[in-house]
């Protein structure tokens, strides 16, 4: 059972940074389907990862994150790593500066999640947390680069235990009306095509300024990897992408914000 109903400190916490820094925020950008979630909706995501088992233990990965969920979640919990990944070369700015001024551990990684993720810094992550563009190509690429950065590392026999991959979980959130279920049904097939499983679903857990074509709301999705999973394939693809290719050129930097760092 998911855990997601923050104490009044908790909500306090996060409510005053967020408001501290309202005035500095990106405007959303369209063209890359930015609708921001309320700041309820931020706070809920925040305390269910925060009470999922061993986070402290584990490596919490964002693919995208312009609602800030990471700042949240960095306020108030602990992660073995805090990873943003995002095009948006505006919302990691933003992020890194909150980090830098709150004494946040987030790291974050400017990407273009449409290609795959570099092979030598983005592996073994438990935890993904999602909200990507609700086109069912996007919903597949987004959990193809989810699959990638949990479970791509090691011999393959091993990455299929049930014990490993019990341990992956995928938060995925995806929205549609009730005079649209055919659009459910599409990414349900998605998720089952690439191996994976829903093991919970949250009805109308996310709330958003300005989405009106989903009546500003979405699902949430916990899904988990299962040994149908094909995880050969799709290492190998990422390997081809980047042999030769001009992504193997580019210079990326993760950049990362310490206590030590800060204020040293």
């Amino acid at each position: 059972m998911l855990f997601f109903e923050p104490t009044k400190e908790e909500q306090e916490k996060v409510f005053n940074v967020f408001n501290k820094y309202k005035r500095e925020r990106p405007k959303p950008d369209r063209n890359l389907d930015q609708f921001y979630a309320t700041e309820e909706t931020v706070l809920k995501r925040a305390v269910l990862l925060g009470h999922l088992p061993d986070i402290s233990q584990k490596k919490l990965l964002f693919l995208g994150d312009d609602d800030l969920t990471s700042v949240a979640f960095a306020l108030l919990f602990k992660a073995e790593e805090i990873m943003v990944v995002d095009i948006d070369k505006r919302i990691l700015e933003f992020i890194n500066m909150i980090s830098q001024k709150e004494n946040l551990p987030i790291k974050t990684f400017e990407h273009d999640l449409r290609n795959p993720l570099p092979k030598s810094e983005f592996k073994r992550y438990e935890i993904a947390f999602f909200d990507p563009p609700y086109t069912p190509e996007a919903i597949n690429t987004w959990l193809i680069r989810a699959i990638e950065s949990t479970i791509t590392a090691g011999p393959d026999y091993k990455k299929k235990k049930p014990e490993i991959l019990s341990r992956k979980k995928y938060f995925m959130c995806y929205g549609y009306t009730d005079r649209e279920t055919e659009r459910g049904l599409k990414i349900q097939k998605i998720i089952t095509l690439l191996g994976l499983i829903i093991q919970e679903k949250i009805r109308d857990f996310n709330h958003y300024h300005g989405a009106e074509t989903i009546g500003n709301k979405s699902d949430l999705y916990v899904l988990q990897p299962t040994p149908k999973v094909n995880i050969r394939k799709i290492d190998i693809a990422r390997s081809q992408f980047y042999t030769g290719g001009k992504f193997m050129h580019e210079e990326k930097k993760i950049i990362s914000y310490k206590a030590e760092e800060n204020f040293s």
